[in-house]
């Protein structure tokens, strides 16, 4: 909407492009609220046992979401650009606003820390922690390839940017620890994130609530 005072830029989940329903329900929420929103879909290969190619669609999407937006406020003038990761989407989206003035505000939805940490504890990647493993590559060196990648070494550069995370105490797709030390690392640096926690909802529960009930 050309006279909207907000955009909502979406890094999605894993493999939602094979299950858009729930973006598109989250697109017509923000759209109805009289905001615009911009959602993007990542290929599955984003995140594949090729180390180094992983590395390079990341930073790729975060270069080109960058100009995106740039190039999107120059023509819009929104007086608010507000990021919005979800799972997987969480390290995009902060690649994306970290260091970023364009950017006023980030949600992080069942985020983690650490990339590489969440994948190799995590219950929705064993089996692509295996063909990782098949590569002979322990998770101290993915952590050294993948760590430009890490939520926990893109946040420096989040202050004055208003910040909410949404955890799951149960999440073990991306297990709650990982968010947690997220959350305890914004904070070691004063930031201040508005964080909600739930006991009951899982990963993908908290992520549907999050589409289904956040207030636009």
């Amino acid at each position: 909407y050309a006279d909207s005072p907000k955009l909502y830029i979406i890094t999605p989940y894993w493999h939602a492009a094979m299950s858009q329903f729930p973006m598109r329900m989250l697109k017509r929420r923000i759209l109805k609220s009289g905001c615009s929103c911009l959602i993007y879909q990542f290929p599955v290969k984003i995140l594949s046992d090729n180390v180094d190619l992983t590395e390079k669609y990341f930073k790729e999407i975060q270069e080109e979401v960058k100009k995106d937006i740039r190039k999107i406020k120059d023509k819009y003038n929104f007086s608010e650009i507000i990021v919005v990761g979800m799972s997987l989407g969480c390290v995009n989206a902060l690649m994306i606003a970290n260091k970023n003035s364009d950017v006023n505000k980030v949600c992080l939805v069942v985020p983690g820390d650490s990339l590489s940490d969440s994948l190799w504890r995590g219950i929705g990647t064993r089996k692509l922690r295996s063909q990782i493993k098949k590569h002979h590559i322990n998770l101290a060196e993915l952590e050294k390839d993948w760590k430009d990648l890490d939520p926990k070494n893109n946040i420096d550069g989040l202050s004055g940017k208003n910040i909410e995370v949404y955890l799951s105490r149960s999440d073990k797709v991306i297990p709650y620890t990982n968010g947690n030390h997220l959350v305890k690392d914004m904070k070691n640096i004063d930031l201040n994130p508005a964080v909600f926690k739930n006991n009951k909802l899982g990963h993908y529960l908290t992520s549907l609530e999050f589409i289904l009930f956040k207030k636009f």
